[in-house]
């Protein structure tokens, strides 16, 4: 089995990271541009309720889904150190492992979904307005759940092997239909906030058996069938690395879920209209991230691979050149939000008001990738190197100078404190990180060979 990891032996090393990086790039950023679509489809509805609804309704299902982000990030490093050590029955075993926890947990979430809901809206307390439009949207989206998250373990395995085609492609598949889907939902059919939960809700589905599809042609559908029938794959034990690296990812995840959502509830104390400013930073937000994390899922894949090789000083070198290119592209950001920022903001909403309070956060958005590139680099650094412990303490960390400083910047100075309390919190997570990376290196070097 071939994988774009191959490259590093022949190509200039610049290269082999823009060919890993661009298509994740890619993949990453079309997520928020749905998003987009999304905020224009509602954004041009006369009632801000609309938008505030869609935006909260994001909230909680980034909250679900990405608690469980650790199917992507865990299965990640696992993979990747696997194929630094050519295993190859460790691989196909990583996979249904991480297939399996997906549906388990997807089932579980579809179970408990009244009590998600209602705890959802105790924690976040918007206006009645909209409380009514965001269980319209929940109950149809909830089923999309078991799909999401094989959505997220098949990406978890393609990131491993550096076939961030494959991932492209898979997400492509996702966000297209997604927005095609509700364009039509809601523009031409009239559907609402019920047609975005519609839209996405069949897009999840089709983009999981797309990632079925693909695995199925990367390691042949035999091999993955010997892989399932392995008695070895289900033993206990075997699920040892993935559970104690998952459990330490879940519990950083649901800390920077709660940091994130913390913004849209403050925002909602605030007034309809900066909820619905909020909102569409957060989509700013999203879309700097994911971009910047193209650049960190090359190192996962990369140092991932020197990592499980045992070879430090290749470690080194992957995290020392992603890192140089991730800063070029949160200069790229900041120069992009400062020329069209507010021309973006237009596009995706009529309402003045709505419109003016995002123009005042602007110098923050702009801030943003730049004061945020470390914490995305080294997010990436970690999950090669399955540092899921020190990912948790570094974001602990984070988040409790985040809300040492949230309520009082707030309070003196409204959403724009709200905004820069969220400029803290990436800041501190990326110095933390960059002050524990020598001890994690001290581990690579003193590991057996």
């Amino acid at each position: 089995m071939s994988t774009e990891l191959s490259l590093h032996r022949g190509k200039h090393p610049h290269r082999t990271i823009i060919a890993i990086a661009f298509p994740a790039i890619l993949a990453n950023s079309s997520a928020p541009l749905v998003g987009l679509v999304d905020t224009w489809a509602i954004g041009h509805l006369p009632d801000p309720a609309y938008l505030a609804a869609i935006g909260l309704g994001s909230v909680i299902f980034n909250f679900l889904f990405w608690a469980f982000g650790f199917l992507r990030m865990g299965t990640t490093g696992i993979v990747a150190q696997a194929h630094g050590k050519s295993d190859p029955e460790a691989l196909i075993a990583a996979i249904w492992r991480s297939m399996i926890l997906a549906l388990i947990l997807g089932g579980l979430l579809l179970v408990l979904q009244d009590l998600i809901l209602i705890l959802s809206i105790k924690a976040l307390a918007p206006p009645e307005s909209v409380v009514i439009l965001t269980k319209e949207y929940f109950y149809i989206r909830i089923w999309a759940a078991p799909a999401a998250l094989m959505v997220y373990a098949v990406s978890g395995v393609l990131f491993g092997l550096a076939k961030t085609r494959a991932v492209l492609a898979q997400q492509l598949i996702l966000n297209l239909s997604n927005a095609v889907l509700n364009v039509i939902f809601v523009v031409f059919l009239g559907l609402g906030v019920a047609g975005v939960a519609w839209g996405t809700l069949i897009a999840q589905w089709l983009a999981a058996i797309a990632g079925l599809l693909i695995l199925a042609r990367i390691f042949g559908t035999q091999s993955l069938i010997e892989g399932l029938n392995n008695a070895a794959t289900w033993t206990l034990s075997s699920f040892r690395q993935l559970i104690v690296i998952n459990g330490f990812i879940f519990i950083r995840t649901i800390i920077l879920l709660t940091a994130l959502s913390l913004i849209m509830r403050v925002a909602g104390t605030l007034g309809e209209v900066e909820m619905a400013a909020s909102h569409v930073v957060m989509q700013f937000l999203l879309l700097i991230s994911l971009g910047l994390d193209g650049f960190a899922h090359a190192t996962e894949a990369l140092a991932g691979s020197a990592w499980g090789e045992g070879k430090t000083a290749v470690f080194r070198r992957w995290v020392r050149l992603n890192g140089i290119w991730a800063l070029v592209a949160s200069l790229i950001y900041a120069i992009g939000f400062w020329l069209a920022g507010n021309l973006i903001t237009e596009f995706l909403t009529d309402i003045g008001a709505v419109r003016q309070t995002v123009a005042s956060l602007m110098p923050l958005v702009i801030a943003l990738p730049l004061v945020a590139v470390a914490c995305y680099q080294f997010d990436g650094v970690y999950i090669a190197s399955t540092a899921a412990s020190a990912m948790l303490v570094t974001m602990a960390i984070a988040f409790g100078t985040y809300l040492l400083v949230l309520g009082p910047l707030t309070s003196k100075f409204g959403l724009s404190g709200l905004w820069t309390s969220v400029l803290v919190f990436m800041a501190v997570r990326g110095l933390a990180q960059a002050l524990w990376y020598p001890r994690m290196l001290k581990k690579l070097e003193h590991a057996p060979s």
